[in-house]
């Protein structure tokens, strides 16, 4: 048996073992600074993002275990801890690990910090490095079918064909207001109409697209990730990136007022676009009216409507505030699918009303089309494309039996998805996606 002196020797070789075991964990946790990381990352939900650290090596970490700790939330995928490779005084070390989301939002990784404990467990230390940076997941893109929007027509007479076939610089012209630029005079119009007009374009050839996005926590159903404001996004983005792709230059109209841009190139211009979805949270339950009286201060040529859980009291408005000859085009959610699971409840009341909206919109020359719950946001947007492709038009006034727009509107029996007719075969070798680098 050991005596006191025994025990009191192994006590006194215990704290020892502590206490150069709390120095070497000290100084292994300052061995190491942060040198760099990256900043800013953006990429697109689903898609892997390599986030990159590197760390100086100060001073050897003798008999110290040294790892470095970069926190991130669990939609990312949880923190890291990566090994820190021997390296001498002075010297670098890159590590690197990889964050992947499959919902879009914007998240804080870091900070980061470095632990170490000595060899035999006994002590722990920790420092932080650095602070906290952004990451912005941007909602899924996925590549659409072309529109043809010369058949499209408008409810206010034939507007909407005179602009799709007059020419760039009469398109981008309208009359003066108080307060417009003279530098914008042009004056070969002036001259013509007898009236000062501007440019109101000053991309000639390269309309704006204003896209209204229905985002009021009222307006849609499901959790989270499942939900119809998710595949509202989606839709959104995907649009905002097909009709920059053909040569507009897209606006968001969402929460009563078009999202402010400040780049330069346009390129940039839809980049902030889907970083402004990749943020965007639920708004109020009068977000849709105040867009809706925002969007008459506009100056679009074409309007591109993502809405919600609607009824003809919502969609009323935006007859009158729809910009004078603008093609138009709505996809509209029919959210009790995305109702908890099975998705297949019924709510004949909430139909009626969508369909009753829908009709509405396709009475004054809008193209639409429903989506429902478990359908691809390119399946939709096809059948939105396809619901103009067959359009009859009633006979202009005076024109013996020959198409023409009528005075009243274009009617387009084609105008809506009701029928629900299957979208053509998507040609072998068509993605069904858009991959991560094809987004601006």
């Amino acid at each position: 048996m050991l005596g006191q002196g025994d025990l009191f020797s192994v006590g006194v070789l215990l704290l020892v073992l502590v206490a150069l075991g709390a120095v070497a964990a000290h100084r292994g946790a300052g061995s190491l600074d942060l040198e760099s990381r990256s900043r800013d990352l953006v990429v697109e939900a689903g898609s892997p993002a390599p986030v990159r650290l590197t760390v100086v090596v100060r001073r050897r970490a003798h008999a110290a275990r040294v790892v470095v700790e970069d926190a991130a939330p669990v939609l990312l995928g949880g923190g890291a801890r990566l090994g820190v490779p021997p390296r001498e005084p002075g010297r670098t070390a890159s590590l690197e690990h990889v964050v992947t989301s499959e919902v879009r939002g914007s998240f804080r990784l870091g900070p980061a910090a470095v632990r170490s404990g000595d060899l035999f467990g006994l002590a722990r230390s920790r420092r932080r490095l650095g602070g906290a940076v952004a990451i912005d997941v941007l909602p899924r893109v996925h590549r659409l079918a072309e529109l043809t929007l010369g058949d499209v027509g408008g409810s206010r007479g034939s507007s909407a064909s005179a602009a799709s076939t007059s020419s760039p610089d009469d398109a981008s012209i309208r009359e003066y207001r108080v307060g417009d630029d003279l530098r914008r005079v042009h004056w070969r119009s002036t001259a013509r109409r007898g009236t000062v007009m501007v440019r109101s374009d000053e991309h000639p050839g390269h309309p704006d697209a204003v896209l209204l996005l229905d985002d009021r926590a009222g307006a849609h159903r499901g959790p989270g990730p499942a939900s119809s404001l998710e595949h509202a996004v989606s839709t959104a983005a995907s649009a905002a990136v097909h009709l920059h792709r053909r040569g507009h230059r897209v606006r968001l109209l969402h929460a009563g007022a078009l999202d402010r841009v400040r780049e330069a190139d346009e390129a940039s211009a839809v980049r902030h676009l889907l970083r402004s979805l990749a943020r965007l949270r639920p708004a109020r339950e009068d977000s849709l009216a105040r867009s809706v009286r925002a969007l008459g201060r506009s100056e679009s040529t074409l309007l591109v409507a993502v809405l919600g859980d609607v009824d003809e009291r919502d969609v009323q408005p935006l007859l009158s505030a729809r910009p004078l000859g603008a093609p138009a085009l709505a996809v509209l959610l029919r959210t009790r699918t995305w109702a908890g699971t099975g998705s297949g409840g019924t709510d004949p009341d909430a139909d009626r009303r969508l369909d009753r909206a829908r009709l509405v919109l396709a009475r004054a020359g809008w193209r639409t089309a429903v989506a429902e719950a478990g359908e691809p946001v390119p399946v939709v947007w096809e059948r939105l494309a396809r619901s103009g492709a067959g359009a009859r038009r009633a006979p202009a006034p005076g024109a013996a039996g020959g198409p023409g727009p009528a005075a009243g509107g274009a009617t387009i029996e084609g105008g809506s998805d009701a029928a629900r007719t299957p979208p053509s075969p998507r040609p072998a070798g068509r993605p069904a996606g858009r991959p991560p680098s094809e987004v601006p």
